[in-house]
């Protein structure tokens, strides 16, 4: 485990997200952490070198075309500019074109609304603030999810059907994914803030699992309905990051071994609901 490096405040801004909370438990114990609701941040105290952290999401920025009023990676960009703050957030895996081994420089494509509207953030959010500011390219994170959620995520999906003892899924059933353990998403996140890491990265595991395989692994799954409505209208496909360069960023790369270590954790975390 890295040394405490940090000295400025972290300011993590969100409600109900599943990521901030996670995040929140896990660096509270050794730093100097703040959390806020979005709606506070003209009223917060901000000082000089915070790093700031936003979770949270105008919903209409999930579907409607690109505003400046739904955009609050860039409402808080303008705040803490004239602080000599850093900025991070949550970007996209679906900006790029669906793929296995995705890099940072592999081809622009978003799917859909919401990845169009994320690189525009991301462009207007680095004009303003320059080099002071880290994007994170997520994938989908895994963990036990409370349901709050702007947009249904694969847990989101899951932990709702298993209350019901039915999840229906569409194609994606049989994609392969890059699933990321909530805990390692902490542990990253806390390193690249330790290395005062500035830019895009993608932040995934690596690994290339399909989602039956991921469901049958964190489920009784003779306990549950699972049906299956296939889309003709489906735009993704397989996906997974190649994670070299975050890896030797941060000097630490997930294994498959490991990866379902916390697979494993997560379904005795799952049999409670």
């Amino acid at each position: 485990m890295l040394k405490q490096k940090i000295k400025s405040r972290i300011i993590l801004i969100g409600y109900k997200s599943f990521l901030q909370e996670n995040l929140y438990k896990y660096l509270k114990k050794k730093y100097l952490v703040k959390k806020i609701r979005f709606t506070n941040i003209n009223k917060f105290n901000y000082k000089k070198n915070d790093i700031v952290v936003n979770f949270s999401n105008n919903v209409n920025f999930y579907n409607k075309k690109y505003n400046t009023k739904i955009d609050r990676n860039y409402r808080i960009a303008k705040i803490i500019k004239n602080f000599n703050s850093k900025l991070i957030f949550i970007s996209t895996r679906q900006v790029y074109k669906p793929q296995i081994n995705i890099t940072e420089k592999s081809k622009i494509q978003p799917m859909n609304v919401y990845a169009k509207n994320c690189l525009i953030s991301e462009k207007k959010c680095k004009n303003l603030l320059s080099n002071n500011i880290l994007i994170l390219r997520l994938s989908n994170v895994v963990g036990l999810e409370n349901g709050r959620k702007k947009k249904p995520s694969l847990m989101s999906l899951i932990i709702s059907g298993l209350k019901k003892k039915q999840i229906i899924f569409d194609n994606s059933y049989n994609l392969y994914k890059d699933l990321l353990p909530i805990e390692v998403f902490c542990i990253i996140l806390e390193k690249l803030i330790n290395l005062n890491y500035k830019g895009i990265i993608n932040i995934g595991s690596g690994i290339p699992i399909k989602t039956k395989f991921f469901l049958n692994n964190i489920i009784e799954a003779k306990k549950i309905k699972i049906i299956i409505n296939l889309k003709k209208k489906f735009t993704d496909d397989n996906f997974c990051f190649d994670t070299k360069v975050l890896n030797n960023i941060i000097g630490r790369n997930i294994t498959k071994k490991k990866l379902f270590i916390y697979f494993k954790k997560l379904k005795k975390e799952l049999k409670k609901i």
